[in-house]
């Protein structure tokens, strides 16, 4: 593959959170990416108040450090400063200041994987009041996202069942959330089976509805990282088709707003 993609989740930076352990991880996964067509890479540590504070100016100087190991190495690779930001009570405090993707007014943010939607609204009227918006993190792995749970008993089992769920996802949260500025960002690894059935058909159905606006490696571990993304890239092509499968992972509807 050609090097033109942009991974916009990665845990690529060595020993700030659960991602690579040590700097040789990190250089295996950096070349696993680089092989595999990833031109830039957002590190994306997570930002935790009480559990990982990576806070900015931290990720600026590992990201500054890990740019020369790859760059002596000859590894065909930019590096990206960023955050995965934990939605709870202290995300408005990380607000002024934040990393966010690239240059645009993103930033991107883990929600709880069993929180609901309560959450969500609240959360992007505050980003809008700093100018930002959320760019939702691997939404298919989140019980506020989860297409069965407004559906009823049919949509449960349409799901279960492998089917496209008879839902009218016009009215679900996440439709809702992307009108009303949020985007969202699929994991490879969802596409491929990593998390479960349940996390792929969800993946799918979102995918299906053209709801994520850019796609992301999210990996933690340079084991299986090749497979898992010759898997993911494998899926989504068979869905959409190889020039939406790149536009995405190139991040064209993200640069585009959409």
């Amino acid at each position: 593959m050609t090097s033109e993609f942009t991974d916009y989740h990665c845990h690529l930076l060595p020993a700030l959170d659960d991602g690579a352990v040590d700097l040789k991880e990190s250089l295996h996964m950096a070349r696993t990416l680089s092989s595999f067509g990833f031109a830039t890479v957002h590190c994306t540590p997570h930002l935790i108040r009480g559990g990982y504070e990576n806070e900015p100016a931290r990720v600026i100087r590992a990201v500054d450090i890990m740019q020369r190991r790859i760059d002596e190495e000859g590894i065909a690779l930019r590096l990206v400063p960023g955050n995965e930001h934990y939605l709870d009570q202290y995300l408005p405090e990380f607000l002024p200041g934040a990393l966010r993707v690239g240059a645009s007014r993103y930033l991107l943010v883990e929600v709880p994987f069993r929180a609901g939607p309560e959450l969500l609204h609240p959360m992007v009227q505050t980003f809008s009041s700093h100018g930002l918006a959320p760019l939702i993190a691997h939404p298919e792995r989140c019980a506020a996202f989860d297409p069965a749970a407004g559906g009823g008993l049919r949509a449960a089992l349409s799901l279960v069942l492998g089917r496209e769920p008879e839902l009218d996802l016009g009215d679900s949260e996440i439709v809702a959330l992307k009108r009303l500025g949020c985007r969202f960002q699929g994991n490879l690894g969802s596409f491929a089976g990593y998390y479960g059935y349940e996390v792929r058909e969800r993946a799918l159905l979102f995918l299906r509805h053209g709801l994520y606006s850019c796609l992301g490696s999210d990996a933690h571990r340079g084991e299986h990282l090749w497979d898992m993304l010759v898997a993911g890239y494998a899926v989504v092509e068979s869905v959409v088709g190889e020039q939406e499968t790149r536009d995405l992972l190139r991040g064209i509807h993200l640069a585009n707003g959409a």
